[in-house]
């Protein structure tokens, strides 16, 4: 194996771990979850509109490739939440845009929060060098896939 040559078995191994680290994180920070209304679906279409801004009903369908009458659903329990808003777009008066309300915000800032002090408590087991060594790795990890991403 070259320097940049990786076994599929070595990445099978990689990619089931950063899937089980990943896994592990998200249940975590979802314990914030079971003190308010709000159901996993519900809650990925807060994380769509907490990262990236507004939308249009149908682009958060695309987004978490769903249907629409779904996301409509989902969005409108949102709503009767005060977790979104429904607003009419500025540039087509016709359709609506949804939009994180702040205590939306809220709910996933304490979410992250969650997450984050998890991940501290874990890492408190490694050495601070190793740490930073594994940003260093993972930051390099998304840029590739970044990079990736725009070429397709």
């Amino acid at each position: 194996m070259s320097g940049n040559e990786i076994e599929k078995e070595d990445a099978a191994i990689l990619e089931k771990n950063l899937r089980t680290i990943s896994t592990r994180i998200r249940r975590e920070g979802r314990k914030v979850l079971r003190d308010f209304p709000i159901t996993p679906a519900q809650f990925d279409v807060l994380q769509v509109l907490f990262f990236n801004g507004e939308k249009r009903m149908s682009d958060i369908s695309r987004w978490l490739g769903i249907t629409k009458s779904t996301t409509t659903g989902l969005v409108k329990r949102l709503i009767d939440a005060d977790l979104v808003e429904r607003k009419r777009s500025d540039k087509d008066r016709r359709s609506f845009i949804i939009d994180i309300s702040d205590s939306g915000r809220t709910l996933i800032e304490n979410v992250i929060d969650r997450r984050v002090e998890y991940l501290k408590s874990v890492m408190t087991e490694i050495k601070s060098d190793q740490v930073k060594a594994l940003e260093v790795i993972v930051k390099n990890l998304i840029e590739i896939m970044d990079s990736k991403k725009a070429n397709e």
